[in-house]
C-alpha cells in the first residue's frame, strides 16, 4: 500500500508540472514559435540534460543490451515524440484547457484496453473515477470556451489521447525491467531523433528570441525531464487505468494557471469540473479493489 503512496505522489506532481508547463508552451507559441520548433528543441534540450546527469550520476544506467533498441525506438517515436506535437498542436489550435481535456480521454482508453485485453475488472470505484475525471475534463473545456473546436483541433487532441494510451500501457515492461531514468532517457533520443529526421529545417519555422530561451529550459526541465520521471515511476507501482485518472488532475491545474497568467476563461463550470476530477482521484486512493498490475510489478526486476 505504501508504494501504490508513492505511485499516486509521483504521478500528482507529475501532473502538475505539466498543468504549469502548458502554459509556459502556450507563452511561447504567442510570441511565433511553432509547435514543430517547440517540440524539436524541448526533447533535445531534456534528452542533453538526462545525458550529462546519468554520466555524473551513474553511467551504468545508459547501458542497455542491444535487443533493447527497438523497443526503445518505439516508445519514443510512437509514443513520446507523437505525443508532445500532438498536444503542442492542439494547444496552438485551440487553448491550454482544451488540449489538456481531449489528451486526458487517454485514461478511457486505457481502461478499455485493460478490460478487452488484460481481463482487468474495473469494479464500480475505479469505473466510476474514470467517469467523474472525464466529465470533469470535459466541464473544464467547455467553460474555457471551447464550444466551437475546428476539425484538426479536435482530432489532434484525440490522437494525443491514443498516442498518451499507447505511450502508458507500452511504457510499463521498460520500467518494469529498467529504472526510470534509464526509460526517459532513451525515449527523449528517440524522440528527438525522430523530430530531427522527420523536420530537419524545423528550426527556421519560428523566430527564437533571446528572451525566450529561459522557457525553453523551464519546459525542458520541470514540465518534460522532472515530471516524465515521476510519471514513469508512478507505473511502477500503479495499473495504466489509474496512473492515467491520476494525472487528470493536469487538466485543473492547467486551467487554474491558464486563469492566472494567460487570461483564459475560468468560471463555476470549470471550477465543478475541477471537483470532479479531484473527487476522482481521491476515489481511486480510497479504493479497495486491487490493481491487475499490482502482482506482475511486485514481482519485476529493475535493473
Amino acid at each position: 500500500m505504501r508504494k501504490e503512496i508513492y505511485g499516486y505522489l509521483a504521478v500528482i506532481a507529475a501532473a502538475s508540472m505539466w498543468g504549469i508547463g502548458g502554459s509556459a508552451a502556450k507563452a511561447l507559441m504567442n510570441q511565433d514559435i511553432t509547435p514543430f520548433l517547440l517540440v524539436k528543441i524541448r526533447l533535445t534540450l531534456a534528452f542533453l540534460l538526462m545525458v550529462a546527469g546519468l554520466f555524473c550520476y551513474n553511467r551504468q544506467l545508459l547501458v542497455i543490451p542491444r535487443r533493447e533498441i527497438a523497443y526503445f525506438a518505439v516508445l519514443g517515436t510512437a509514443g513520446m515524440a507523437l505525443l508532445q506535437f500532438f498536444y503542442f498542436y492542439t494547444i496552438s489550435l485551440t487553448n491550454v484547457a482544451t488540449a489538456v481535456f481531449l489528451q486526458y480521454l487517454a485514461p478511457v482508453l486505457m481502461a478499455v484496453y485493460a478490460v478487452l485485453f488484460e481481463k482487468e475488472k474495473l469494479g464500480w470505484q475505479r469505473g466510476s473515477a474514470v467517469g467523474l475525471a472525464t466529465l470533469g475534463g470535459l466541464m473544464i473545456m467547455l467553460n474555457a470556451g471551447s464550444t466551437n473546436i475546428s476539425l484538426l483541433g479536435l482530432a489532434s487532441g484525440l490522437m494525443a489521447a491514443v498516442v498518451m494510451a499507447f505511450n502508458t500501457i507500452y511504457g510499463r515492461r521498460g520500467v518494469r525491467q529498467y529504472h526510470p531514468l534509464t526509460v526517459v532517457t532513451y525515449s527523449f533520443f528517440f524522440a528527438a531523433l525522430f523530430w530531427w529526421l522527420v523536420s530537419p529545417d524545423a528550426w527556421t519555422a519560428g523566430v527564437i528570441h533571446a528572451g525566450n530561451w529561459w522557457l525553453f529550459m523551464y519546459i525542458a526541465v520541470f514540465a518534460t525531464v522532472v515530471p516524465f520521471l515521476l510519471y514513469f515511476t508512478g507505473m511502477r507501482f500503479l495499473s495504466p487505468t489509474n496512473v492515467g485518472v491520476t494525472a487528470c488532475l493536469e487538466p485543473v491545474i492547467a486551467a487554474g494557471v491558464a486563469y492566472l497568467t494567460l487570461g483564459e476563461v475560468m468560471g463555476w463550470l470549470q471550477s465543478c469540473g475541477g471537483l470532479l476530477v479531484i473527487g476522482a482521484v481521491i476515489l481511486l486512493q480510497t479504493s479497495s479493489e486491487p490493481q491487475a498490475a499490482e502482482a506482475k510489478d511486485k514481482q519485476a526486476d529493475i535493473v
